[in-house]
C-alpha cells in the first residue's frame, strides 16, 4: 500500500476516492498514485510484505 501525503497536512476528507486523515491517505491504484503525484502530493511506495516462512 502506498502512502500519499497531501500538500495540506491538516486535510481530512475524501479526494479522488482516497480518504485522507491529517493529510495522509493510502491506495494501491497506480492511476491514482500518478494523478496525486502530478498534483503535488508526495507518494511513498512501500515494499510488499514477504510471506512468513513456515518451520518444520
Amino acid at each position: 500500500m502506498a502512502k500519499i501525503t497531501a500538500p495540506n497536512t491538516q486535510y481530512n476528507g475524501l479526494s479522488a476516492t482516497v480518504m485522507f486523515v491529517n493529510g495522509v491517505g493510502e491506495t494501491d491504484d497506480p492511476h491514482l498514485l500518478e494523478w496525486f503525484e502530478s498534483r503535488g502530493y508526495t507518494v511513498e511506495q512501500s515494499e510488499p510484505e514477504k510471506p512468513a516462512k513456515k518451520g518444520k
